[in-house]
């Protein structure tokens, strides 16, 4: 904090010496408060972000006041005969240590939108620390400690001015995403939660996740199964809404509302984690599976045992049979040449028996036709 005012002061009063050290001074404190931060986070178990990591992220105008008026108090409180600690104090860890942490945790997982956010958000508020500092100290007409001409006094001044420009952009871009981001919230939750609530189901939680290619809306509720109708109604919804790349998805919780209202909110977040981890851990494990199956190297193995198939193509089908949805395999066979009676049904039976143990699952649906025929 000292090396920030002194950088704010020296520009004030003309100090060249004083600036030269207090810019290094920074650049030392800067270098070992962050290396400070990544080897704490590369050798802590805590590697997940935190909200309070998150926060500083995205820097905004509002952080620009923070730091503006805490230079402010820091200059002011310094400056007085009796200082005051308490004040620079505060400045530092509301300003200047936590978008330092957070940068160095960016640093060391290798995230680094999050460690460019945070470092933005530090230079931001020493700039105008700084700044607020140099204006503190025209305004009570510190004595200048050599005389310059009225010229170079205003180049300086325009170049503190330009600096400030140029340093608050983007936060201005940052606000208006953060702006877009809560309209969008405030829609969804309009036009998508609301109405899902009033239709009978209780919202336990709802975020929004964005996988690039596509932004789901991540509904966890209690109620009734939602159809595939309701689904793409909801998701209708969401295009007409504007919101092109936005998919509506539902997870489900077998939990009726008393007992949803005695949960805690830890048993609550707990509960929504493991269903994420078991959808994710199904999709994963149904994509790794399809990836695996070689469909030209699965012909070629069918074929050896009965040189007579034409051709064979295995996929997943859903299979919806009142409230419950099963997912199978389906197999596909063409004969090359005429098998009927017993002799087809025999192959159909040894065949089954290969693709469950070739697929890893317990039922396959065959379906055989001849050549040039559909089952």
């Amino acid at each position: 904090m000292s090396s920030i005012l002194g950088a704010g002061f020296s520009v004030g009063v003309q100090d060249k010496e004083l600036f030269i050290r207090s810019v290094a001074n920074l650049f030392y404190i800067t270098f070992f408060s962050l290396l400070t931060s990544v080897v704490y986070f590369l050798i802590t178990p805590l590697g997940d972000p935190t909200a309070e990591i998150m926060a500083r992220t995205q820097p905004t105008v509002l952080d620009i006041g923070v730091a503006f008026f805490g230079g402010i108090a820091g200059i002011i409180s310094t400056s007085r005969k009796e200082k005051i600690n308490a004040i620079p104090g505060v400045a530092i860890a509301t300003a200047l240590m936590p978008p330092l942490c957070a940068a160095g945790f960016g640093l060391a997982t290798g995230r680094w939108e999050v460690f460019g956010g945070a470092f933005y958000l530090f230079f931001i508020n020493a700039v105008f620390i700084a700044f607020s500092t140099y204006l503190i100290v025209k305004l009570l007409q510190f004595p200048l400690k050599n005389y310059v001409d009225k010229a170079k006094q205003k180049r300086v001044a325009r170049l503190a001015f330009l600096v400030v420009i140029l340093a608050s952009i983007p936060s201005f871009w940052f606000l208006y995403t953060v702006y877009q981001k809560n309209r969008t919230k405030h829609i969804i939750q309009n036009n998508l939660i609301s109405d899902f609530h009033y239709k009978g189901n209780e919202i336990l939680k709802w975020e929004i996740e964005d996988l690039d290619t596509v932004i789901l809306v991540k509904t966890f509720f209690s109620g009734q199964p939602v159809s595939d109708s309701v689904k793409r109604f909801y998701n209708s919804r969401l295009q007409e809404l504007g919101l092109k790349r936005y998919k509506a998805r539902f997870f489900r919780i077998n939990l009726t509302k008393s007992e949803m209202d005695k949960m805690t909110s830890e048993m609550t977040e707990a509960v929504v984690k493991n269903i994420e981890v078991q959808n994710a851990r199904m999709r994963d494990s149904a994509q790794a599976l399809r990836d695996e199956i070689d469909q030209g190297l699965l012909y070629q193995e069918v074929k050896a045992l009965y040189p007579g198939i034409h051709a064979l193509g295995v996929s997943q089908m859903e299979i919806k049979g009142g409230l419950r949805t099963d997912t199978i395999w389906a197999a596909y066979l063409q004969w090359d040449t005429v098998m009927t009676g017993e002799k087809r049904k025999e192959a159909g039976s040894t065949l089954e028996r290969f693709l469950k143990a070739r697929l890893r699952t317990d039922s396959v649906l065959l379906q055989q036709a001849d050549k040039g025929k559909v089952p």
